[in-house]
């Protein structure tokens, strides 16, 4: 009899995960055709849940006719903590871009010339593939160059649009969030209604802790990777730290293309020796931050597995572009600390998760 039960439980197991996966797949497809409302939707709600204590706390300072005060003074501090991001991508594209065309000349003079063709032909081979596609390898690099800095622009619009919908998105969700509190209340009433306020302050609090996190980490890595590069003279310091910085809220992805990208600048820019001698101290350096700061700091509540992040990333990233690259933790995150609470779906949680057994992840979990 027992036996029966379990077999039923499986079974009723593996039907509710093929249940999710058929779901998740058709939410993809509706999120990537929605992909202009979504975006600043779920963008909106997580800004909410991370802003909603600072909002609460300085109205809480604040006589009840000037309340209305202590919101301004939270939104503005949002739209200039936004600017400062935006205008810090901006900033870095259009100094990366003015220098495409002595990166062209530089990379032109690494590959040899016709009459110079190294073993088995293999630079001739390369060149003359170059050369059949465009014409040259400057036209090569210019239509790359071009076709990215379209890309960036688009993004970028995208994104100044998507910001003002959000600002006014989070701005109507704070203003409400009273009222919304009373709705759950209301609709999940007794112990239902206090699952939902603890998953809301869960997701909360991890999203808080991971903005705080990847920006102390940021600003961290930032220094350091500058600090190493200082000696060697390579140009646009300030735009390989603030982009160490910036796309450090992409984990994993995001340190890797930080390190990569002044690698390759220094290899047309500078010699063969140097250049790997800056990449191997800028992957030490992630490694011992990513492998050893990074989780003393973020602790055990951020508990997702490293792998899952970086599936998630790309998978948001092919869904949402830029903006699905920068929501994927926070959204994975969302995901496991609700299907924890869902008792059918707590084992897709601890698969997203970093921890071993469902009581680890209910204690990493748990609301301090």
């Amino acid at each position: 009899m027992n036996d029966d039960r379990i077999t039923t439980d499986r079974y009723v197991q593996i039907a509710t995960l093929t249940l999710v996966a058929i779901l998740a797949i058709l939410a993809g497809m509706v999120l990537r055709s929605m992909a202009v409302v979504a975006i600043p939707v779920v963008m909106a709600i997580f800004v909410t849940l991370a802003i909603l204590p600072l909002d609460r706390g300085v109205a809480a300072h604040m006589p009840k006719p000037l309340r209305w005060l202590g919101r301004a003074v939270v939104m503005i501090f949002l739209l200039l903590c936004i600017a400062l991001f935006v205008g810090g991508l901006v900033y870095c594209v259009q100094r990366i871009a003015a220098q495409v065309p002595d990166l062209t000349e530089e990379l032109g003079s690494i590959l040899p010339g016709p009459h110079e063709a190294g073993p088995a032909g293999l630079w001739q081979d390369l060149r003359n593939l170059i050369d059949a596609r465009s014409g040259s390898l400057s036209s090569a690099m210019l239509e790359g160059a071009a076709g990215l800095a379209q890309m960036f622009a688009n993004a970028m619009g995208m994104m100044i649009t998507g910001t003002v919908l959000v600002l006014f998105l989070v701005l109507l969700a704070v203003s409400e969030g009273d009222l919304w509190h009373s709705k759950v209340g209301e609709i999940s009433s007794g112990r239902g209604a206090r699952d939902w306020y603890d998953v809301f302050e869960t997701m909360g609090t991890t999203l808080r802790q991971f903005i705080l996190v990847r920006t102390f980490l940021g600003l961290l890595t930032a220094a350091v990777y500058t600090a190493w590069l200082w000696p060697f003279a390579i140009d646009l310091l300030l735009v390989w730290a603030l982009l160490t910085f910036l796309l450090n809220f992409i984990p994993n992805l995001g340190s890797l293309l930080s390190g990569v990208l002044p690698t390759f600048y220094a290899f047309l820019t500078l010699d063969f020796g140097t250049a790997f001698l800056i990449g191997a101290g800028l992957l030490v350096i992630e490694q011992v931050l990513g492998n050893w700061v990074d989780p003393k700091m973020q602790g055990r509540r951020v508990s997702l597995s490293p792998l899952v992040i970086l599936i998630a990333i790309l998978f948001w990233g092919a869904l949402w572009g830029v903006a699905g690259a920068f929501l994927a933790t926070p959204m994975t995150l969302s995901i496991m600390i609700i299907a924890n609470t869902i008792p059918p779906l707590r084992p897709v949680a601890l698969l997203l998760s970093n921890e071993c057994t469902h009581a680890d992840l209910d204690k990493a979990l748990a609301c301090e």
